[in-house]
């Protein structure tokens, strides 16, 4: 995760703004994404709910022998929005593997913070991202999930909307405006298009076999988290409809980046409630045991370069729970429509 400039983009209102394929509005935001506001957004399958109370909560549960796979758009949003799950499912030794869609190059502010450079050059932008690699090995080792359990995909951080809309086909890729970039690092022979990224997500799937998916909120309004679950989304339905994967497969989001989000409540403002207003969602919870709320302060600790210029924004969302939200499959269903 990383923050953006101080006015960002989010959605008008949650019926208006998500009503079309793309209508958003400019206002200000703590963290919200730079780019245009014409992302393509699935309209709610139902009325936004009136932003009073609170939605009713569920407990979580998985099913049976679960194998969880779970996507994170930069280095540390996989901490903050699921690390006490992590933990305990890696205490637990359940099969679990972390995606790295980008390794959170392209945040010039903590570039220029972390390598005291004024005018961050491409290479600073790419030594900037193997730090933050190694803050994730670092973290994920404190929830208890090896390296070898752990996927640094190294697509365009800032990007991936830009893939999504424009740059779908292997014959236009994208070029990192910070990196320079137009292809991971690697030699997996992929570029930064929208079909090699869901090539590569539909192997991962595909190899993994999970029977839980854990992934971003399709309405957070980051767009390098939305268009995480618009690429998962997109390479699960096809694997489904090939019938190499089930139809039947547990479907968890998180959110990061929403208005007002997080909200902490509680005698002592320690645990998150979820967000009244936001649509087609169901809610479920679990309690985190103090060893697992240890894990994630320490998991959180190692993203030195991240609590340097957000640190208060990342400690809100260590909590005594965590949330899930369960989106309403039309909504799933619109967005793999979409290509």
């Amino acid at each position: 995760m990383k923050a953006l400039g101080g006015t960002g983009v989010m959605r008008s209102s949650l019926v208006a703004a998500l009503a079309g394929l793309a209508v958003v509005s400019a206002v200000p935001l703590r963290a919200a994404s730079r780019h245009p506001a014409d992302a393509p957004v699935p309209a709610p399958a139902r009325p936004a709910p009136a932003a009073t109370g609170s939605p009713p909560l569920r407990p979580l549960v998985l099913p049976p022998q679960p194998r969880v796979i779970v996507f994170s758009p930069h280095p540390d949003d996989e901490t903050i929005g699921v690390g006490g799950l992590i933990a305990r499912l890696a205490h637990q030794h359940v099969p679990l593997r972390v995606v790295f869609m980008t390794n959170g190059d392209g945040y010039p502010s903590a570039v220029k913070e972390d390598l005291d450079v004024k005018q961050p050059t491409d290479a600073d932008y790419v030594a900037f991202g193997e730090i933050r690699q190694r803050e994730a090995v670092a973290a994920l080792a404190h929830l208890g999930v090896p390296r070898r359990e752990a996927r640094f995909l190294g697509f365009p951080d800032g990007g991936l909307a830009d893939l999504w809309r424009t740059h779908w086909l292997p014959s236009h890729p994208y070029t990192s405006p910070y990196t320079k970039e137009s292809s991971p690092l690697g030699p997996d022979g992929v570029d930064y298009d929208g079909q090699d990224l869901t090539s590569v997500l539909a192997r991962l799937l595909r190899e993994f076999r999970p029977s839980v998916i854990v992934m971003p909120h399709p309405y957070d309004v980051h767009l390098d988290h939305a268009h995480t679950t618009y690429f998962v989304t997109e390479a699960l339905s096809s694997l489904q409809e090939r019938g190499i994967l089930p139809k039947r497969i547990t479907i968890l989001t998180y959110v990061v980046h929403y208005p007002s989000w997080p909200i902490r409540r509680g005698p002592s403002l320690d645990r998150l409630v979820p967000l009244p207003q936001l649509p087609d969602t169901t809610w479920a919870e679990t309690d985190l045991a103090p060893r697992e709320l240890r894990a994630k302060r320490a998991a959180l600790a190692e993203y030195r370069t991240q609590l340097e210029v957000m640190g208060g924004f990342l400690r809100e969302f260590v909590c005594r729970n965590e949330l899930f939200g369960r989106v309403d499959a039309r909504v799933l269903d619109r967005i793999a429509s979409i290509h």
